[in-house]
């Protein structure tokens, strides 16, 4: 089993699913180690983007990040359109790669007005009732990439996240 730090970072957020937290971590280590290599083996994921030549390290690494646990199904990326009911949909897809054993009711966020920042508070809110905190992963877009993690490890996503490099807010 990997214990690097990087491995226990990606852990918060693939949960039970080892499979998904070796995968994210080999992914993430290489933009970490070799941003050059990361580019030109993930080009045509970058170009689908609109990303195209060199990159910044810091967007790239937050791109990393965000398509590493996106290609597991352990992110998603909710835009101003989805309803209430697409993102818990959404969400407790996430919970279920996740191993976690719990998940939104479907009605958690029903009579929730808002879009957009609005509509994250609430997602905020349903998800503290199950003990979870919602990541809004940095990415200069017209989308809110989400996540989550335990509650209880939310300082310690917070400080690794900024030991490693990668740009999060956790709520």
């Amino acid at each position: 089993m990997n214990s690097t730090p990087l491995h226990q970072f990606v852990q918060y957020f693939t949960g039970a699913n080892a499979a998904a937290a070796e995968r994210a971590t080999a992914r993430l280590a290489l933009v970490l180690a070799d941003p050059e290599a990361y580019q030109i083996e993930f080009a045509e994921e970058l170009a689908e983007r609109g990303m195209a030549g060199a990159l910044p390290a810091q967007e790239l690494r937050d791109v990393a990040l965000l398509d590493a646990l996106l290609a597991e199904d352990l992110a998603w990326e909710s835009d101003e359109q989805d309803t209430p009911a697409e993102l818990v949909e959404a969400l407790n897809d996430i919970l279920a790669q996740q191993g976690r054993g719990v998940a939104l009711a479907p009605g958690a966020m029903a009579g929730r007005r808002g879009a957009g920042p609005e509509q994250l508070d609430a997602v905020q809110d349903a998800l503290e009732a199950l003990g979870l905190a919602l990541v809004l992963f940095t990415l200069d877009s017209d989308v809110f990439p989400l996540g989550m993690v335990a509650d209880a490890q939310a300082e310690a996503v917070r400080q690794q996240a900024a030991a490693l490099g990668f740009g999060v807010t956790v709520y």
